[in-house]
C-alpha cells in the first residue's frame, strides 16, 4: 500500500476541504447571488466568505506550501497543483464574474439559447 508523505497528506486533506466544501459552496453561492437584481454585491460578499473560510483552514497547508509547491514546477506542475483544485477554482471564478457583472442571468440565457 502507498503511504503518503506528510506533506502530501496535509495538501490532500486541504485540497480535498477545498474542493469538496467551499469549492462547491462557492458554485452554489455563485448561482445565488445571480437570483438578485444586482448580484455584484452579493457575489464579493460571499467571494470574501468562502476565501476567509479557506485561508482559516489553511494553517498547515501554509506551513508546508513554499517546500509542497517546488514538486509541482513549471507549466505542467501548475496546471497539476490546480486541477487538484478545479472545483474551488470554478466558485472563485464564477464568483469573480459575476462580481465584474461578465457573468449574468442574461449572458447565461444567450449561451443557452445560443446552443439549441
Amino acid at each position: 500500500m502507498f503511504l503518503p508523505d506528510q506533506d502530501e497528506a496535509i495538501a490532500s486533506a486541504y485540497f480535498n476541504f477545498s474542493n469538496d466544501v467551499i469549492g462547491v459552496l462557492a458554485i452554489g453561492l455563485a448561482a445565488s447571488a445571480l437570483q438578485f437584481d444586482h448580484p455584484e454585491p452579493f457575489a464579493w460578499f460571499f467571494l470574501a466568505i468562502v476565501s476567509l473560510w479557506g485561508f482559516s483552514k489553511g494553517a498547515a497547508y501554509r506551513k508546508i506550501v513554499k517546500a509542497y509547491i517546488v514538486r509541482y514546477k513549471g507549466l505542467i506542475g501548475t496546471a497539476a497543483l490546480l486541477w487538484r483544485v478545479k472545483f474551488f477554482m470554478i466558485g472563485v471564478l464564477l464568483l469573480t464574474g459575476i462580481g465584474l457583472s461578465l457573468i449574468t442571468e442574461q449572458n447565461i440565457y444567450a449561451l443557452y439559447y445560443l446552443h439549441k
